[in-house]
Protein backbone atom coordinates (compact mmCIF):
# COMPACT_ATOMS: atom_id res chain seq x y z
CA UNK A 1 0.00 0.00 0.00
CA UNK A 2 1.41 3.37 -0.95
CA UNK A 3 1.78 6.26 1.46
CA UNK A 4 -1.06 8.12 -0.29
CA UNK A 5 -3.37 5.09 -0.01
CA UNK A 6 -2.50 4.67 3.66
CA UNK A 7 -3.09 8.38 4.25
CA UNK A 8 -6.53 8.10 2.63
CA UNK A 9 -7.33 5.05 4.74
CA UNK A 10 -6.36 6.83 7.96
CA UNK A 11 -8.35 9.91 6.94
CA UNK A 12 -11.41 7.73 6.25
CA UNK A 13 -10.97 6.01 9.62
CA UNK A 14 -10.90 9.36 11.42
CA UNK A 15 -14.04 10.49 9.57
CA UNK A 16 -15.91 7.32 10.54
CA UNK A 17 -14.80 7.64 14.16
CA UNK A 18 -16.18 11.19 14.20
CA UNK A 19 -19.45 9.98 12.68
CA UNK A 20 -19.60 7.25 15.32
CA UNK A 21 -19.12 9.78 18.13
CA UNK A 22 -21.83 12.03 16.70
CA UNK A 23 -24.20 9.08 16.25
CA UNK A 24 -23.57 7.85 19.81
CA UNK A 25 -24.25 11.34 21.19
CA UNK A 26 -27.52 11.57 19.24
CA UNK A 27 -28.55 8.08 20.35
CA UNK A 28 -27.99 9.10 23.98
CA UNK A 29 -30.10 12.24 23.47
CA UNK A 30 -32.97 10.29 21.90
CA UNK A 31 -32.86 7.63 24.61
CA UNK A 32 -32.99 10.36 27.28
CA UNK A 33 -36.10 11.85 25.64
CA UNK A 34 -37.86 8.48 25.54
CA UNK A 35 -36.86 7.59 29.12
CA UNK A 36 -38.01 11.00 30.35
CA UNK A 37 -41.39 10.59 28.68
CA UNK A 38 -41.85 7.10 30.10
CA UNK A 39 -40.91 8.29 33.58
CA UNK A 40 -43.23 11.30 33.38
CA UNK A 41 -46.09 8.93 32.47
CA UNK A 42 -44.91 6.45 35.12
CA UNK A 43 -44.66 3.67 32.53
CA UNK A 44 -42.25 0.77 32.45
CA UNK A 45 -43.66 -0.48 29.13
CA UNK A 46 -45.07 1.52 26.26
CA UNK A 47 -46.22 0.81 22.71
CA UNK A 48 -45.96 3.58 20.14
CA UNK A 49 -47.05 2.49 16.69
CA UNK A 50 -45.07 -0.60 15.81
CA UNK A 51 -42.46 0.07 18.52
CA UNK A 52 -42.49 -1.48 21.98
CA UNK A 53 -40.38 0.21 24.62
CA UNK A 54 -39.54 -1.05 28.08
CA UNK A 55 -37.62 0.68 30.82
CA UNK A 56 -36.04 -1.57 33.42
CA UNK A 57 -33.43 -1.12 36.10
CA UNK A 58 -30.54 -3.51 35.68
CA UNK A 59 -28.32 -4.26 38.65
CA UNK A 60 -25.07 -6.14 38.65
CA UNK A 61 -22.45 -7.12 41.16
CA UNK A 62 -18.78 -7.09 40.34
CA UNK A 63 -15.71 -7.82 42.35
CA UNK A 64 -13.80 -4.72 43.38
CA UNK A 65 -10.45 -6.01 42.18
CA UNK A 66 -8.51 -3.05 43.56
CA UNK A 67 -9.89 -3.55 47.07
CA UNK A 68 -9.39 -7.31 46.82
CA UNK A 69 -5.79 -6.83 45.73
CA UNK A 70 -5.14 -4.45 48.64
CA UNK A 71 -6.90 -6.48 51.33
CA UNK A 72 -6.41 -10.08 50.19
CA UNK A 73 -3.53 -10.21 47.72
CA UNK A 74 -3.27 -13.98 48.18
CA UNK A 75 -6.82 -14.56 46.91
CA UNK A 76 -6.39 -11.95 44.19
CA UNK A 77 -3.25 -13.70 42.93
CA UNK A 78 -5.08 -17.03 42.76
CA UNK A 79 -7.84 -15.68 40.49
CA UNK A 80 -6.27 -12.89 38.47
CA UNK A 81 -6.31 -13.59 34.75
CA UNK A 82 -3.97 -11.84 32.35
CA UNK A 83 -5.14 -10.79 28.92
CA UNK A 84 -3.67 -8.83 26.06
CA UNK A 85 -4.87 -7.18 22.90
CA UNK A 86 -3.60 -4.90 20.16
CA UNK A 87 -4.37 -1.19 20.35
CA UNK A 88 -4.11 1.03 17.31
CA UNK A 89 -3.80 4.74 18.07
CA UNK A 90 -4.10 7.27 15.27
CA UNK A 91 -3.69 10.96 16.08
Amino acid sequence: MSTNELHSTIKELKEYKLLKEEAEARIAELETIIKSEMKSQELDKMTVGEYKCSLTTVSSKRVDSKALQENRPDIYAMFVKASSYERLTVR
